[in-house]
């Protein structure tokens, strides 16, 4: 088992629809990262959020500008890398109307050179430093390492107005923005709640707005909507996405845009953990019920060693019964869910 500030391993084997790469380039990080601090960054305050909302998050941190990741190296073995793995991207349509065309999720499974790149120490302890609080890579590989691809319909958008299932990922572009109009990812400056208000949005799932819903009424305020620019491919940012309204907007013309989505969870694994194993268990993702029963199953076991550590002999009973409910729930909620709707 690894340890309480270190990610869980990724499962033995993979799932057959993945096709892992032959013959790839080995992950050197002091060859392949040219890590970089972001010239700013903001925080959840910053969007409207209150303090009873903060509460609830194990860091402040909103996100931030664009910052470089890869070496020029790096980013020429990652964007072959990524290439190489389009013909064995993902099947389904999306994880929710018209999201996501064209991606590839657990591309750990299909890279080696992915999952080294996502496990690497030197990237993990960059962004905890940045976020201002201890992360690792996501312990459920489909969101782990994550591709997206231009879809083959640019008058979709390449990501609606959502917001994410897990709470810290980087957005980091392998093609050169100057080479493509539009796919602009965009933030709304202001709180999940008013962006889903805003859209007719319920729970984290996507929707356009103008002619993506053919609703004009219902659209996003333009002088809300804030553009993260990439200074160039290699390049990109880090965002606390489960509390960002985002999206990455349509290609006005054909062309080839590459952005690789890594996500990463708060350490220890006994802190609140923000990860939506109940919305991501409808995916069609190869494999996703079993990487979520691990990752609570993994989670609840460390939240049961503390409270092992924390009982007292003087503890009343309900003291007793709320640290074992606290501790359980998440992991009894996702069992429910699997009896109740995927037997």
């Amino acid at each position: 088992m690894p340890g309480k500030t270190q990610a869980l391993p990724f499962p033995n084997g993979r799932p057959a629809e993945y096709l892992p790469l032959a013959n790839e380039p080995v992950f050197v990080a002091s060859k392949h990262l040219c890590l970089e601090a972001p010239k700013s960054s903001r925080t959840l305050q910053d969007l409207g959020y209150t303090s009873e909302d903060i509460s609830n998050c194990e860091s402040s941190f909103a996100y931030c500008s664009a910052f470089r990741i890869l070496s020029d190296e790096g980013l020429a073995l990652m964007s072959e890398v990524c290439e190489r793995i389009y013909d064995n991207r993902n099947s389904s349509a999306g994880t929710g109307a018209n999201r996501l065309g064209s991606y590839a999720r657990g591309a750990g499974y299909r890279s080696k050179f992915i999952k080294d790149f996502c496990d690497s120490p030197e990237l993990a302890e960059h962004l905890s430093s940045i976020a201002n609080v201890p992360l690792a890579r996501h312990s459920v590989p489909a969101v782990a390492c994550g591709i997206n691809y231009a879809p083959d319909d640019i008058s979709k958008a390449i990501d609606t107005w959502h917001v994410d299932s897990v709470s810290f990922d980087i957005v980091m572009m392998l093609s050169d923005p100057a080479t493509f109009s539009g796919g602009e990812f965009q933030i709304f400056d202001g709180t999940l709640h008013e962006g889903q208000q805003l859209l007719g949005i319920n729970g984290e799932e996507g929707v356009g707005d103008l002619e993506d819903i053919g609703a004009p009424d219902r659209k996003l305020p333009e002088e809300r909507i804030l553009t993260v620019p990439f200074p160039a491919a290699g390049y990109g940012f880090l965002q606390q996405g489960n509390m960002i309204f985002h999206r990455a907007c349509r290609l006005l013309e054909k062309a080839k845009r590459m952005t690789m989505i890594p996500s990463f969870e708060v350490m220890p694994i006994s802190a609140h953990d923000a990860t939506n194993s109940i919305n991501m268990s409808d995916w069609a993702d190869p494999g996703i019920r079993p990487e979520l029963a691990r990752h609570e199953i993994w989670r609840a076991t460390a939240r049961l060693d503390k409270l092992l550590a924390d009982v007292r002999l003087d503890c009343e009973a309900h003291q007793l019964a709320s640290g074992i409910n606290n501790a359980l729930a998440s992991l009894i909620e996702f069992k429910t869910n699997l009896e109740d709707n995927h037997q």
